[in-house]
């Protein structure tokens, strides 16, 4: 009705060619416009009320609102149906992207513009960042920058720092922690429920990885089970002789030979490769003729 009556107002009769959809988005346009026209302007009891509406014209309206604080824009960027459009403006206000937890914020949320959350990075706090890298739905580059940037800090945390994160971090930071001094580091690492075989065997091979990581696969038997990483431990050159000469005669015959040719394999190990694989050709070799003899006389049996 009161759609109907403006109309009158205007000069504009509902005979002439208008129907009720017209009329009812009309009526809803003049309500969402008195709306944001109430956000600019509303107290703070009343800006709590169009914290959560719908309309991104009067959330964009509400920005504008000088009473507008820190708790107030909290609430917003904790909706993950809050705009791109809306969650940019947040983030272009230098003067709420002085308030650390506002970055915090604005980073973990989902529709941050890139551009506008890679930078606020390198303010956040170590903690801030493991936070950010577990967060589902922010971008995979986001996530990957949050996880490097955590990795730089790595020789300067205290053990309990290094510890927790190689329990709880991500498959990345896990991954990144097997290279550390400390073994406990590692072996937390290692139990993390992230951690991949692929990411255990690119360690072996870094130059970075030290003897203690050698050391802890051996004693753990879940991972030193794996035939793969049995292998990286053979090309790492930090396993003992003796563990060397209990892991050779495990290996199929192709992997021998590439030990035996590969140049990052100690060269006293790829002499005693050989040799074991030159016994092997003769085994086969004994085998073979053995077995030769046999049919023979079986034959001369059979005749």
């Amino acid at each position: 009705m009161v759609a109907f009556f403006l109309l009158r107002r205007q000069g504009i009769q509902w005979r002439n060619g208008w129907g009720q959809e017209d009329v009812t988005h009309l009526s809803l346009e003049s309500a969402t416009a008195q709306e944001a026209r109430r956000a600019r302007t509303a107290d703070r009891s009343a800006i709590e009320t169009l914290l959560h509406h719908r309309s991104r014209e009067v959330l964009e309206a509400l920005l504008e609102n000088p009473r507008l604080g820190e708790k107030h824009l909290a609430i917003l960027l904790s909706r993950r149906d809050l705009s791109r459009e809306v969650v940019a403006r947040i983030a272009e206000n230098r003067e709420w992207m002085k308030s650390h937890p506002l970055k915090l914020a604005v980073v973990k949320h989902p529709r941050t513009p890139r551009h506008l959350a890679l930078p606020l990075l390198k303010f956040l706090y170590l903690f801030d960042l493991v936070s950010v890298a577990g967060v589902a739905g922010v971008p995979a580059e986001l996530k990957r920058q949050a996880e490097e940037a955590i990795l730089t800090q790595q020789e300067g945390l205290a053990l309990g720092q290094r510890l927790s994160l190689a329990r709880q971090g991500s498959h990345r930071i896990a991954a990144g922690l097997l290279l550390d001094s400390d073994r406990r580091v590692i072996e937390a690492a290692l139990s993390n429920p992230a951690m991949t075989e692929h990411a255990i065997t690119a360690a072996l091979y870094q130059r970075k990885a030290g003897p203690e990581l050698a050391s802890a696969l051996v004693e753990d038997e879940r991972w030193f089970a794996r035939y793969p990483i049995k292998l990286a431990l053979l090309r790492g050159r930090k396993l003992s002789l003796g563990r060397v000469m209990a892991i050779l005669p495990e290996l199929a015959q192709p992997d021998l030979l590439d030990l035996a040719d590969d140049p990052r394999v100690r060269s006293e190990l790829r002499g005693y490769v050989a040799k074991l694989l030159q016994n092997r050709r003769s085994r086969k070799q004994k085998k073979s003729l053995r077995g030769g003899m046999k049919v023979g006389l079986a034959r001369v049996q059979f005749s």
